[in-house]
């Protein structure tokens, strides 16, 4: 369960978000609420990653202390490439949007397609025009492009 005052412990379980402007991106304010709000003992940090910097970062991320990491849209094929194992969504579309970190080996997925599709279908949703702006993964998901 994440603390009042939302300090990290050794027990808190710390997610990337890998960007070239992660601290622009409201996604760590979000997640983290999702988080705090479900009692979980976890936190979203971003990480301002410059192309250049990418592959040493990700490498480097199977020493880290982070659990995971979320990769922005820019960098995905290059984390793709990094991996040492991939799911089969993952392998399919040649990109990893999540990477979990589990004994120093960097598992590769695709979170975003299923959390979107299963937003999509939810009887609050109200206009998939937003969201077919905002990424290609919807805009996949709804024309099958």
């Amino acid at each position: 369960m994440m603390n009042d005052d939302n300090s990290i412990t050794t027990e808190t379980a710390l997610y990337g978000y890998i960007a070239e402007n992660a601290h622009s991106s409201r996604f760590c304010a979000i997640v983290n609420k999702l988080f705090k709000g479900n009692n979980v003992n976890a936190m979203a940090i971003p990480m301002n990653i410059r192309p250049d910097d990418v592959t040493f970062t990700i490498s480097q991320m199977r020493s880290s202390k982070l659990t995971g990491a979320v990769i922005s849209m820019e960098y995905q094929e290059e984390a793709f490439s990094l991996l040492d194992h991939a799911s089969e969504a993952s392998q399919e579309a040649g990109y990893s949007d999540f990477i979990r970190i589990v004994d120093g080996q960097l598992y590769g997925e695709l979170i975003m397609p299923s959390a979107l599709e299963k937003f999509a279908q939810c009887d609050e949703f109200q206009d998939d025009i937003a969201l077919n702006s905002m990424t290609r993964y919807f805009y996949e998901l709804t024309t099958g492009a």
